[in-house]
């Protein structure tokens, strides 16, 4: 780029927005491992590979406006715009997970096996099982290709996805000791109703 576009600002905004709004949520995280650690019962399983999520994310904030720069990737109206509104509804979706899950949310595996009422089947959860990690993959999606950063949407989906994949079943084999969890859940998929 040999001068700095509206549409690249606009680029910085939303990575920005959304570096602000990833510190945010690790302090809502912080608050919330602290006021259930005076729970009985509670369990905290280590995880041994979560620091390359944040890892993962911070390459992702760093290196998709690079590319975009560096590379001289092309703004398309319509496909940023489309990006723009698949964003906005993951805010809502993600504001939704942290108004209806209030102190049991978490980034990290932080569950009760004997406490029905900490498991949350109300919202979406009606219908999925993990709406937070849909929405972030959703998020990527936008972020990369508002700008059209096809490198930083590959790679970084690809990568997600594997941390995902072992994520995902580390925290169902946990959660799913609570019989609540169990019941409600077994039937239930983990990002799309009926199908995934």
């Amino acid at each position: 780029m040999s001068e700095i576009s509206y549409s690249f600002i606009g680029l910085l905004g939303l990575f920005l927005l959304t570096a602000v709004l990833r510190l945010i949520e690790l302090s809502i995280s912080k608050r919330n491992d602290s006021l259930r650690s005076t729970e009985s019962n509670i369990k905290k399983p280590k995880e041994v590979f979560f620091f390359l999520f944040i890892i993962l994310h911070v390459s992702f904030l760093i290196f998709t406006p690079l590319e975009v720069y560096l590379l001289n990737r092309d703004f398309y109206i319509y496909l940023g715009i489309s990006m723009i509104i698949l964003y906005l509804v993951c805010l809502l979706v993600r504001f939704h997970v942290l108004s209806i899950l209030g102190k049991n949310w978490n980034t990290k595996v932080i569950y009760n096996p004997s406490d029905e009422l900490s498991i949350t089947t109300s919202g979406i959860y009606k219908f999925i099982r993990h709406p937070n990690y849909l929405v972030v993959i959703l998020e990527l999606t936008a972020l990369s290709l508002f700008h059209s950063a096809y490198f930083s949407f590959i790679i970084f989906s690809v990568l997600n996805f594997i941390l995902l994949f072992f994520r995902i079943r580390f925290e169902e084999n946990e959660l799913f000791q609570n019989s609540k969890y169990s019941n409600h859940f077994l039937d239930k998929k983990r990002f799309i109703p009926g199908l995934f």
